[in-house]
């Protein structure tokens, strides 16, 4: 009797240490593999192989959030390119993202993008064109969904349209004055409906302008309308039909513009959406619509549009809200503010919104996004020029990283030296270097994996 109770003693013992070593080592794994893709993010500028291979390694380790979202940040840093270095503070992308907008002092970069979504051509095109004949800088751009019809609005109150139709090419067909008479003066926003005949002037005088441009060489002023505040517009954003705009003045204050009858635009939905909002962006049909400020951001739902309805407010690490995109069916945004990465959020669960990447590269703050209507291209504007990231493919890169970047660079390896320096003196026999001169990344062992290599070198004995 006393053998067997011995004997349990001895298996309870051993269970209780077993745990313990498993509690130590799971807790050793966590720490390296968050010290992995904390060296990877210090890295992605300088050295952007090295980043990936040392992110792969931390999601290979183990694989949490935090490891996830880093080299997913990374994978999609490697799909960014400069496409100016110019300082820029509008940019503005066709339905398609093959041409873009970037303005600067006053005037607008015309680009194609064709050669920028290539891979397979490395002599990337310089802009096509420029756009000019404002005679202070340039606030606001605008781009119909084919790219054929632009608006450019400078600080001198004069919106100008132009015909694209060859966008190498470009034609000034008409100058849209702003508010009620051509003699007010101050900054424009601007906005155009999917087919470029609707397009909505927001001027520094309170006044909002529906014209039509079906004819663009001869645009027909529908309405003018004074804004509740009668102060400085700060965003605008029209829905594909023309039916419904969307405001937010300097004050913070949102409004809901019904536009079925442009000829007598209602505020259908006046002072309903939260005050003290920075930035708005809305979906293509005008039932979706993103607000932001410092901090965090809110979804609203428009079916009614005299009754918008809150279905999110979600947290993000924007310290203030600069601007901000949404693809077509409003799933995806793009965020951006003071800081050296724009946020691209998945709204396709409206109640549950959440992080996709950081679109990183910056040295200094994004002024300016766009997204293409499918969310497969994107742009970021501000004093250090112009970004572009072909984003196709996403979803696979955030469904599993670590598939997309072993896929990308199955030979992916991490020799003694950076093993030493990044690795804070883990041995990374634990992990599948045994015996070798480097670690085939993509061939990790985790987990228990890692643990049973270690019981098998007789790094660990069983108690007795």
């Amino acid at each position: 009797m006393l053998a067997v109770l011995l004997a349990v003693s001895l298996v309870a013992a051993g269970l209780v240490w077993k745990r313990e070593r498993d509690r130590g080592s799971a807790q050793e794994r966590v720490a390296l593999a968050h010290g992995l893709a904390l060296h990877a993010a210090e890295l992605r500028d300088a050295a952007p192989g090295t980043a990936r291979d040392l992110g792969l390694a931390a999601v290979k380790i183990h694989s949490d959030g935090q490891t996830r979202a880093g080299l997913i940040d990374t994978l999609v840093g490697e799909r960014g390119a400069e496409l100016t270095p110019d300082a820029s503070s509008e940019v503005a992308l066709s339905g398609d993202g093959r041409i873009a907008l970037t303005g600067a002092g006053d005037e607008v970069s015309v680009w194609d993008l064709t050669t920028w979504l290539d891979p397979k051509v490395v002599e990337k095109s310089d802009r096509i064109a420029a756009l000019k004949g404002h005679k202070e800088d340039v606030g606001a751009v605008a781009l119909s969904f084919d790219g054929r019809t632009a608006l450019t609005g400078g600080d001198e109150g004069v919106t100008i349209v132009w015909d694209l139709t060859d966008p190498a090419k470009p034609i000034r067909t008409a100058a849209l004055a702003g508010g009620k008479n051509a003699e007010d003066l101050g900054g424009v926003r601007a906005a155009l409906s999917r087919d470029g005949h609707t397009a909505v002037i927001a001027d520094d005088d309170g006044d909002v302008t529906v014209w039509d441009l079906t004819d663009r060489s001869r645009p027909v002023r529908l309405s003018v309308t004074r804004a509740p505040t009668s102060s400085v517009f700060r965003d605008l954003a029209l829905s594909a039909d023309g039916g419904v705009a969307v405001t937010v003045d300097n004050d913070g204050a949102v409004t809901v513009w019904d536009l079925a009858d442009p000829s007598r635009p209602a505020r259908s939905a006046d002072r309903v959406l939260p005050a003290k909002s920075a930035e708005m962006a809305m979906s293509a049909d005008g039932r979706a619509v993103l607000v932001g400020n410092a901090h965090r951001a809110g979804l609203w739902n428009l079916a009614d549009r005299s009754r918008p309805v809150s279905t999110a407010v979600f947290d993000v690490p924007l310290a203030d809200m600069y601007d901000m995109a949404l693809t077509s069916d409003g799933k995806t945004a793009l965020l951006a503010g003071p800081s050296d990465s724009a946020i691209l959020w998945d709204l396709s669960v409206p109640s549950r919104p959440a992080r996709l990447a950081a679109l990183k590269g910056y040295a200094r703050e994004i002024d300016s996004v766009a997204l293409s209507a499918d969310g497969g291209i994107a742009l970021a504007a501000g004093p250090g020029g112009v970004s572009l990231w072909d984003l196709r493919g996403l979803a696979e890169v955030v469904a599993d990283p670590e598939l997309a970047a072993c896929r990308g660079n199955p030979g992916a390896e991490i020799d003694k030296a950076d093993w030493a320096r990044y690795a804070g003196g883990a041995d990374w026999s634990d992990y599948g270097g045994e015996g070798m001169d480097f670690l085939a990344v993509c061939l990790i062992n985790s987990g228990s994996d890692a643990l049973s290599a270690s019981v098998r070198r007789g790094g660990t004995q069983s108690p007795t």
